[in-house]
């Protein structure tokens, strides 16, 4: 009965003619964020750097930031473009090393760009839910270690896809693609 009368009261028209200044129970709250610093692919400071080992440095500075016991984490949801095992194997091991228990769900998702907005988004949807009461939204992503193009192999891709522009497009590198987004839009590189 309780959770009827939450979700009722997330749909009542109280609650969607309210200000979004307005707090709520209903509110799902970002504790703490954390990120590693950008680097160049295949140059940069952390071109070495295997994702598990930036991603166990982000949840442990993330834990120290929040303060939040690490036991009361119900689930990761994490973000990637292309990475092995989908990506679920760096989020994993990275959570067991920042001493994240094995009762504390991984899950990856790749979104490509947005990846790790899509998690942030899919773990306060799970809130909102009442799914879980307390989860991590991350993204991960070694574009040195594990370019994006190299993950398949194209002799395997049907000719169909060749033969067809917006499928062939789906094959340029994530580099050409901001350019191409930079030039269309009219945004310098400074910028």
């Amino acid at each position: 009965m309780e959770r009827l009368s939450n979700i009722s009261n997330q749909i009542s028209p109280n609650v969607l003619s309210s200000s979004p200044l307005q707090r709520s129970a209903n509110d799902v709250v970002i504790c703490a964020a954390v990120r590693t610093p950008l680097t160049k692919a295949g140059k940069g400071l952390l071109k070495d750097t295997a994702p598990e080992i930036m991603l166990k440095h982000v949840f442990e500075a993330l834990v120290k930031r929040s303060k939040i016991d690490p036991k009361k984490v119900e689930d990761i949801v994490c973000g990637n473009v292309l990475q092995p095992g989908a990506g679920v194997f760096p989020c994993r091991m990275a959570a067991f090393m920042a001493g994240f228990p094995d009762t504390t769900c991984a899950v990856s998702i790749n979104r490509l760009c947005s990846s790790g907005l899509e998690a942030c988004a899919t773990v306060a949807a799970k809130i909102t839910a009442g799914i879980i009461d307390i989860g991590i939204g991350a993204g991960v992503e070694s574009m040195s270690l594990f370019d994006m193009n190299k993950t398949f192999d194209v002799e395997k891709l049907s000719e169909a896809v060749f033969e067809h522009e917006k499928a062939r497009n789906c094959l340029m590198g994530m580099g050409m693609t901001s350019e191409n987004v930079a030039e269309k839009y009219g945004i310098s590189r400074e910028t």
